[in-house]
Parts: structure tokens; sequence; C-alpha cells
């Protein structure tokens, strides 16, 4: 995987990025992804995730922000990933340690 050529500053997450992830992490404790889910999972958040990517347009505004945990916003930014290179992925199954797949 190529680095960025770019600082993260220079991608738009400066200061300001700073001040809100800490405000979205406070408003938000819980991961919104595993909330929604049934039943829901209560997983902490540790990511202030833009739900409309700021390389689709995605403001910076405190509406497009969601509390996310790490496994739900690597899921959700290799859709996004896939999807900008023209790729649909298969949604992955997972398995119980009774072998069985999990529903999520």
């Amino acid at each position: 995987m190529a680095w960025p050529t770019t600082s993260r500053h220079e991608r738009g997450y400066g200061t300001a990025h700073d001040r809100m992830r800490k405000r979205v992490l406070i408003e938000e404790p819980l991961c919104r992804t595993c909330l929604a889910k049934s039943p829901p999972r209560y997983t902490p958040s540790t990511i202030a995730d833009h739900i409309k990517p700021k390389a689709e347009g995605g403001s910076d505004e405190r509406d497009n922000y969601a509390g996310s945990c790490k496994p739900c916003h690597d899921e959700k930014t290799d859709a996004e990933s896939a999807k900008a290179r023209g790729i649909t992925l298969r949604r992955q199954i997972r398995i119980g340690a009774d072998g069985w797949p999990i529903e999520e």
C-alpha cells in the first residue's frame, strides 16, 4: 500500500477535525453502526467517521459525522474504496466458535 503524498492537515484533518473528533466521541460514545444491528452491540466509538466521505463531497459539519468503532470504520472504508474503483465487494460471512455462521 502506498502512503498518501499529502499530510493529514493538507487533506483537511487538522486542528478543526481534532476538535470535531473529540466532540463526536463525547456525544456518541458507542458505535452508531453496532447500535443499529439486531441485536444491538455496545462497542465503544474510537473514530469520528464522515458519513459521506470528503472525497465524495462530504462536509466537515457535525451532521456528517458518526461515532464508529475501528472494525465498522474499516469495513465502510473498504466498501467506499472498492466503489471508487468500480469493484463490488461480497460481504464476508463470519463463523462462530460453534462452526455456524454469525448473523449480523
